[in-house]
């Protein structure tokens, strides 16, 4: 399976590609509340944090050609346990059921960040605008 870097207008020395593509699916790196153009973090709330983590993730999958609705799957990280109810009030915002499933955890995150993201995605078939049944291999009986 080969694995194909998103290519994105950010810039970065970090070891890391902001999104990889191996067949239908696509694996964006953690995402938080930093500003892409400077790396300053967007403002000490979390509310401010959230919204501009998930759009980090939206303009990767935007460079990718899917959206938000793609997305299968999040990992969210939480620097604080308080923070669950006030996140899943902002994150409800962006995403509709069927929701992607998810994890939580919280932990202490780089540069004092509040909330990080990773998310899963999944290219529909162009054929037959299928999710993630496509990317399973064909059985030969």
């Amino acid at each position: 399976m080969l694995k194909e870097p998103i290519e994105t207008n950010r810039n970065t020395d970090l070891p890391f590609s902001s999104a990889i593509e191996a067949g239908q699916m696509i694996f964006v790196s953690g995402q938080g509340g930093l500003i892409p153009e400077t790396g300053a973090i967007v403002g000490p709330d979390l509310e401010a944090q959230t919204v501009q983590t998930i759009e980090n993730i939206r303009e990767i999958l935007h460079a990718a050609g899917l959206t938000l609705d793609d997305v299968v799957k999040t990992n969210v990280y939480l620097s604080d346990r308080r923070l669950y109810e006030e996140f899943n009030r902002i994150y409800r915002r962006f995403f509709q059921p069927p929701f992607p499933s998810r994890t939580a955890v919280y932990c202490e995150l780089n540069y004092g960040l509040l909330v990080e993201i990773d998310a899963i995605a999944v290219r529909r078939s162009q054929e037959t605008g299928g999710g993630i049944s496509q990317c399973l291999p064909d059985s030969k009986s």
